[in-house]
């Protein structure tokens, strides 16, 4: 065989590789925008139509603000390429639970999903949808109000990777996930109709593709977790065949947090605790975040002086 054939050869491997990786990052990255085909008033929940802008690009984000009695909102950071009504999870039920509660909730579109504006992108620029989320409570209900967060799947590493640089009172990380390399080599096959040895083979180059095509940079929730300063209750189901069991026990131990909490759930499946024990996934997030909830005397004790 010649240098030349040999060297051609070499170009339509390089070519087919590259050809392969940018399909696969655009299937894998790239978020396709799904309707909303449901709202709270199906259910007989009170709510708001909400416009926000996201952090430093100010696109208008869109969602719901569901009222509650008590001075705690909890935010609803849902799935990868899910809008605020997620069936998966039923989003407007859970919410419904927490409000019988006494919580508010906001439901919102990440941009890109929902009526949102923008392009959905896989964990990129979530910390300015999520931040103008939080930055829209914080101007609705004033100071004294508590913000927790609730991720599941995709969410669940957003909302850890997020909070580790923007202080809240409480975590949820239901479903999350230590490295979206990992995803991508486990379920980027089903995702992408490629065969999996092609997907990890090919690991690199959608990492590449995806940062020139879409802006994409990788940051894993497991190395961000110890940073988070607020308590996280990790959910984790035993059936789940996206996460395993020691990949949350690993987010636990890494996050280091005394106040932290682990709930392993029997026969829960990806982000479907809420599905097999609606009541019981209710109680058990309430009872965590009303644990770090201030009485109204506490908000509003001055700031210690050292002289």
């Amino acid at each position: 065989m010649t240098q030349s054939a040999i060297w051609s050869i070499i170009g339509i491997v390089i070519l087919v590789y590259v050809i392969l990786s940018t399909l696969a990052a655009y299937v894998l990255v790239r978020i396709p925008r799904l309707p909303l085909r449901d709202n709270p008033s199906s259910i007989g929940l009170e709510y708001e139509d909400v416009s926000f802008p996201s952090r430093k690009d100010n696109l208008t984000l869109k969602g719901w603000y569901m009222p509650g009695t008590k001075a705690f909102t909890i935010i609803v950071i849902t799935g990868m390429r899910q809008n605020r009504v997620d069936y998966r999870i039923n989003s407007l039920n859970m919410a419904k639970g927490f409000v019988d509660k006494g919580f508010s909730v906001f439901l919102f579109d990440q941009r890109g999903r929902g009526e949102s504006e923008g392009q959905g992108i896989l964990l990129t620029h979530f910390d300015r949808d999520i931040g103008g989320a939080v930055d829209y409570v914080r101007k609705r209900k004033g100071p004294d109000e508590q913000i927790g967060l609730i991720g599941l799947s995709a969410g669940a590493a957003a909302t850890v990777i997020f909070s580790s640089n923007d202080e809240v009172d409480a975590v949820v990380a239901d479903s999350c996930f230590t490295s979206i390399t990992k995803v991508f080599s486990q379920k980027g096959s089903a995702m992408s109709k490629l065969p999996r040895p092609i997907v990890k083979l090919l690991g690199l180059g959608i990492l590449i593709m995806a940062r020139i095509m879409y802006g994409y940079h990788r940051t894993n929730p497991a190395d961000k977790v110890a940073n988070v300063k607020c308590p996280i209750l990790f959910i984790q189901g035993d059936k789940d065949d996206w996460v395993s069991i020691d990949v949350t026990e690993r987010l636990y131990k890494l996050s280091n947090n005394l106040l932290d909490e682990i709930w392993f759930v029997p026969n829960a499946g990806h982000t479907k605790t809420f599905g097999i024990d609606p009541d019981g996934y209710i109680d058990r997030i309430a009872s965590f975040f009303s644990k770090f909830e201030k009485t109204p005397l506490q908000n509003k004790q001055p700031t210690a002086v050292n002289n």
